[in-house]
């Protein structure tokens, strides 16, 4: 009959989540699975509404993420009117969304899984928090919290609020911040640098301790990212699939992502999957990682070369663990980009050029998200309304990867018969993709219900409603 073992909730993640392992009666894993109820619905509640509302509106799917949702709906009313921004709006996008990135980042490395990177994931449940954490090294604390604010006031700067911006606009940006504003970036920018370089510095040993974690947490899958001719660019490029043994596999461009993927209705799941098509539909995982196994080269020196050696102990890195140290190298060329954008590189021309009347027809637009590849399609009427969405969100196509990582990392506790650790081993499997489900679960009405009546413990009857699609 076996047993099953519900960890509910899931603890230092961003929205509601349980895990359910289900196991034999010989004490292995059956099977582990991430369940997600909370929903947002909000493919349903942009219908109707104005394309040109979209950056705003969208922006309020997340409180963590709203800069991306802000600018990858700018981006697709541009895609589909055939609208380029000027260079400085590019670079103004490039400033708020480094800032993005940055403070989304820190939040996931440091509160999220740094009380088990810092404090050792099998430290005593009382005793890993971030609380525990500021009290043995307030220093370092303070030096990861103040990372995680220079990100969050570099947003508000440029994008007028430190959440839900507002400054991006189908044609460039609404504004520009003045030179004393620019100045206060690029010290900030260099503040963070510079503390980046130490903390990475302090972590990577510990990194170094989960060792035996990073084998048993292997994801045999491909990495999907975006790449601006070899290149990480986080708003910019083609997508590009690399195979688990390193070789690229497609790409192709943003619009055609349909041609290429398959959405999945999960069963008891308000969260889609996500898989490449093909002969035999394959598994993928997005996000810093699947950045750094698609691309070689960073747009700053400090961050290329963490880039390159990272890279050489072999590519691609296919760890779930290895999602922390990839977020830190990021996090280095975000910073850097704050210093190099504010401290001159932005000019004085145009940030705004005039964009046509709205249109029926289609708009995508595609970027990375700080967790991995986001999409935004709209359809529209021709009053400008939008008639159809389909949003692609990173967590929906880190589903299937998350999902593989909590059932080995309960196999790898199962046999040490310690329960504490087991919990939180598959607890940090999903931390390490830092899932944001508020995010994710956008879809309404199209989930598959399964009822299970038991009677002392046995399974009776299942009555089952719709079917995974």
């Amino acid at each position: 009959m076996g047993s099953r073992i519900v960890v509910n909730p899931v603890t230092r993640i961003e929205g509601h989540a349980k895990i359910i392992l289900e196991i034999e009666d010989s004490g292995e894993l059956k099977s582990g699975h991430m369940q997600v109820l909370e929903i947002r619905g909000f493919e349903k509640l942009l219908q109707g509404m104005e394309l040109l509302k979209m950056p705003q509106m969208t922006a309020r799917l997340c409180g963590v993420c709203p800069a991306a949702h802000h600018l990858v709906a700018t981006k697709a009313i541009e895609q589909g009117m055939g609208v380029a921004p000027p260079r400085d709006a590019k670079l103004l996008r490039e400033l708020l969304y480094a800032g993005h990135v940055l403070h989304s980042h820190a939040l996931s490395n440091f509160v999220l899984t740094g009380p088990d990177i810092i404090l050792g994931i099998n430290a005593a449940a009382d005793k890993r928090n971030v609380f525990n954490l500021l009290a043995v090294d307030p220093e370092l604390s303070k030096t990861l919290l103040r990372i995680r604010s220079i990100g969050q006031r570099t947003v508000e700067l440029v994008g007028g609020r430190g959440v839900h911006p507002v400054t991006a606009v189908p044609g460039g940006m609404a504004s520009r911040p003045n030179a004393e504003k620019l100045e206060l970036m690029a010290g900030w920018g260099e503040e963070a640098t510079g503390s980046l370089e130490s903390v990475i510095e302090i972590l990577k040993p510990k990194l170094e301790d989960l060792a035996p974690l990073r084998e048993a947490a292997h994801l045999p899958y491909h990495s999907l990212a975006l790449s601006n001719d070899g290149a990480v660019d986080l708003l910019e490029g083609e997508w590009v699939v690399v195979d688990p043994d390193g070789n690229e596999e497609r790409r192709f461009a943003g619009p055609d992502y349909g041609d290429h993927l398959i959405e999945h209705v999960m069963p008891g799941s308000y969260m889609k999957s996500v898989q490449l098509k093909g002969p035999e539909s394959k598994n993928f995982f997005v996000g810093p990682l699947a950045r750094l196994n698609v691309n070689s080269k960073m747009s700053t020196p400090k961050a290329q070369a963490h880039l390159d050696a990272f890279r050489a102990s072999g590519t691609p890195r296919l760890s779930a663990i290895d999602f922390i140290e990839a977020r830190l190298i990021d996090m280095l060329n975000c910073a850097e980009r704050i210093q190099s954008i504010a401290g001159g590189e932005l000019g004085d021309g145009p940030i705004r050029v005039d964009v046509p009347e709205v249109a029926a027809g289609r708009y995508v637009g595609v970027i990375e998200a700080p967790r991995g590849i986001l999409v935004h399609d709209f359809h529209t009427d021709g009053d400008g309304r939008i008639t159809d969405v389909n949003l692609i969100v990173a967590t929906q196509n880190n589903y299937d990867a998350i999902d593989s990582a909590v059932s080995s990392l309960a196999r790898h506790y199962l046999p040490e018969n310690d329960d504490e650790q087991l919990l939180n081993g598959v607890e940090f499997a999903m931390r390490c993709f830092d899932p944001c489900l508020a995010c994710a679960t956008h879809t309404a009405g199209r989930m598959p219900m399964t009822v299970e009546l038991r009677r002392g413990g046995e399974l009776v009857r299942t009555i089952r409603r719709g079917a995974a699609s």
